[in-house]
């Protein structure tokens, strides 16, 4: 019989965070409000696959409501960071987005 694997928050954390840093740097060097937007609508949609892939580990290794002891900080913390770079490519895509025909630094 196989068992499946549990997931690790950490890990999952590990995976989406090395993207989205690059990501971040991308952002920084592209040369058009286009590209800018385009890196921005990438990130966003790597960004919500980590928050549901978080959300899930979360589950699993959450104790029931019977155990009366909450998780620890740390791991509510990494179970809520995707939704800081949800948030920040949300912004940034509707940011370029709006200024999608001026050039940048104008």
């Amino acid at each position: 019989m196989r068992s499946t694997p549990t997931p690790d928050l950490i890990k999952i954390s590990e995976i989406f965070l090395i993207p989205s840093t690059f990501l971040v740097a991308a952002l920084g060097t592209a040369d058009t409000n286009f590209h800018r937007a385009a890196v921005s609508a990438i990130g966003l949609v790597i960004t919500i696959q980590w928050w549901i892939a978080a959300r899930e580990a979360f589950a699993e290794v959450s104790p029931t409501p019977a155990d009366g002891q909450p998780p620890p900080r740390r791991i509510q913390i990494l179970c809520q960071l995707p939704i800081v770079f949800i948030l920040g490519w949300a912004m940034s895509l509707v940011v370029h987005l709006s200024l999608w025909n001026r050039p940048l630094g104008g």
